[in-house]
């Protein structure tokens, strides 16, 4: 099995292309053995779809699964009772993704993203503004992907401050009395794309209330989908937020329930980075590798995190494109990329036909 306090002791780009490699498919094949042992379906589908996987030599090659598999069936490779199944924030309750998380991947995920996280912003920042309602964030019973990427990003602060309130309503009270401290310390704004242009930049438009906020970070992900039904690009978007907020430093983020924690953060250059524990392929729609740079194709991605379920390797529903490796001008090694959109009328293809 992977050695996890050894894998927590490095920096999240520190490994050049050769290295990493090296160290990343020896950890991928581990747990992919792990994920072989544990889970009867992983198993199934690894002996069907990739014979001998044993003997492959890179991580490309190794079993991977369909990101709906979480929606038809209950994965676990864990045997301890005490797991909490996290289930996908969607409208349709017979519709969701299923994790099952023990505490050990708990831990490790959450250790993970706080080091990704604080490689992008400064390590001193202790306030959160998080533009979302606090019940998302108390309500472990009904624990879902919002509420794990809300209790992920605000455990690494010591204050936290709820924007919303319960009926998704700007707290407007709240707004007023916090207003200078906005500018007073460098802080993180923090929520979903398509909850923070409904709910709080078009709330602060419509009620004229304007925040000069020049210092602090704006961090957010999920929810494009619903914006750009409505055509609203990212450029315009980030426009919005300087103009209402101040805020210039705007970082989205690309990840997914099956991989909580390796999460892949934008730099101040537009592109998504892959860290030490993460990886990421492209596709063609026949599931071949695509082996150059900035060719279009279907989204795989790779965690080393996920131990309790086989959410490791992933074929996702998003089209996306490698622009290069190591040499991003951000100075952060490791593969980047662009995600372009989601495919559209996707289906269950080649392993999840398993």
């Amino acid at each position: 099995m992977i050695n996890f306090n050894n894998l927590l002791e490095k920096k999240p780009f520190e490994l050049k292309k050769n290295k990493k490699k090296i160290f990343f498919f020896d950890n991928q094949k581990k747990l992919t053995l792990h994920h072989y042992k544990n889970s009867k379906e992983f198993k199934k589908i690894a002996d069907l779809g990739f014979p001998n996987f044993n003997k492959v030599k890179n991580s490309e090659s190794l079993p991977y699964l369909h990101s709906k598999l979480f929606k038809l069936f209950n994965l676990k490779s864990t045997k301890f009772k005490k797991i909490k199944t996290l289930k996908s924030s969607g409208t349709s309750g017979s519709n969701l993704s299923k994790i099952n998380i023990d505490l050990k991947t708990s831990l490790i995920q959450a250790n993970v993203l706080k080091k990704i996280l604080f490689d992008f912003i400064p390590k001193n920042i202790d306030t959160i503004f998080i533009i979302d309602s606090k019940k998302n964030f108390d309500d472990i019973k009904n624990f879902n992907a919002k509420t794990a990427a809300i209790r992920g990003f605000a455990q690494n602060f010591k204050k936290k401050y709820f924007l919303l309130n319960k009926n998704y309503q700007l707290n407007l009270n709240l707004i007023k009395i916090l207003k200078k401290k906005f500018n007073k310390d460098t802080s993180v704004f923090f929520g979903f794309t398509n909850i923070v242009w409904e709910n709080f930049i078009q709330v602060l438009k419509k009620k004229k209330i304007k925040i000069n906020d020049k210092h602090s970070y704006f961090i957010h992900g999920g929810g494009w989908k619903k914006l750009e039904n409505r055509r609203i690009k990212k450029k315009f978007f980030n426009k919005e937020i300087q103009k209402n907020l101040g805020i210039k430093k705007i970082i989205n983020y690309y990840g997914m329930i099956e991989q909580t924690g390796s999460i892949f953060m934008e730099c101040e250059h537009g592109y998504f980075h892959s860290s030490i524990f993460s990886d990421i392929f492209i596709r063609n729609t026949s599931l071949d590798l695509e082996k150059k740079f900035k060719k279009p194709g279907i989204i795989q991605v790779m965690s080393l995190l996920p131990i309790s379920y086989p959410g490791h390797n992933i074929i996702t529903e998003d089209i996306g494109v490698i622009m290069g490796e190591d040499n991003c001008k951000c100075g952060r090694k490791g593969k980047f990329f662009k995600v372009l959109n989601r495919i559209k009328n996707s289906e269950n293809r080649g392993c999840a036909n398993v």
